[in-house]
């Protein structure tokens, strides 16, 4: 699809990202499954963890196609809708003394609050290159390194005027940095937790943002925004020069204050 093709590209050129972002779409039906999908357990005879998915679709350029047998996982199970843990059954109290909380009842909340689709309705996961990827997805998620991140939340804020919220945790990337963008249309941002890292090889550098359908023409015109104002990843490189060229509102600003004034930075046209 030529907006999936479009944001792969603008997100290479001007956040220089080392792989293709990833398409990710939830299916009810498994017609949409694209012929090329790779089913774990039908077709290699293997589990995977979610996490190691995704990181074929990053990576390797596969189209992957998780059903319920082919998680290795338990979390994107349950946050995924692909199986259901209600409060007192042998499975939910199975996961009390486990996901790190000492204090029963908050663990319990806490594993009631764990952001999920509802169970039942999706038959599996599908992931793939954003540029191949022949569908339109219910979130593209975007591995980057801390500076391109930072390009990329430079984008967004010259849409929204605000800054982004999200909300972190030490294990469920998968769960927290993703499932809030496709339950409530928000951008999400998160660390790989140790199993994406341990056994989907993710760098510990990394950091993730998932991007809802819903703000895919934002994400286009926000990194449209400060390409054409020179604020491009390639445009900051590290040196220590003092009295550096600056963008010209800060003379005017400078001026105003009874401040020096300076050379000025002409790539940037503000």
């Amino acid at each position: 699809m030529e907006k999936n093709k479009k944001i792969s590209e603008m997100l290479k050129n001007i956040i220089g990202q080392r792989y293709d972002a990833m398409a990710l779409k939830m299916i009810k039906d498994e017609a949409e499954v694209p012929e090329n999908a790779i089913y774990p357990m039908r077709d290699d005879g293997v589990h995977m963890a979610l996490c190691q998915a995704f990181a074929l679709s990053r990576r390797e350029g596969k189209t992957v196609y998780m059903q319920k047998q082919d998680h290795w996982c338990w979390a994107p199970l349950i946050a995924y809708g692909q199986v259901e843990v209600k409060k007192g059954t042998p499975e939910f109290n199975e996961l009390l003394p486990v996901i790190g909380i000492n204090d029963l009842d908050a663990a319990a909340a806490f594993i009631e609050n764990m952001p999920h689709l509802e169970p039942g309705i999706y038959k599996g996961i599908l992931t793939s290159p954003l540029a191949t990827a022949e569908f339109e997805p219910d979130a593209i998620i975007i591995n980057c390194r801390n500076a391109e991140l930072r390009t990329i939340l430079f984008a967004i804020k010259t849409q929204t005027g605000t800054t982004m919220k999200t909300e972190f945790d030490a294990i469920d990337s998968c769960v927290w940095g993703i499932i809030p963008s496709l339950t409530k249309g928000e951008y999400r941002v998160s660390i790989p937790d140790p199993g994406d890292f341990q056994r989907a090889c993710t760098s510990e550098d990394d950091v993730i943002l998932s991007v809802p359908k819903e703000k895919y023409d934002e994400l286009i015109r926000g990194l449209e925004t400060i390409a054409h104002i020179g604020m491009v990843h390639s445009s900051f490189q590290m040196g220590m020069e003092y009295d550096f060229a600056r963008p010209r509102f800060y003379n005017k600003l400078f001026k105003a204050w009874g401040l020096d004034e300076g050379k000025i930075d002409k790539n940037i046209p503000v």
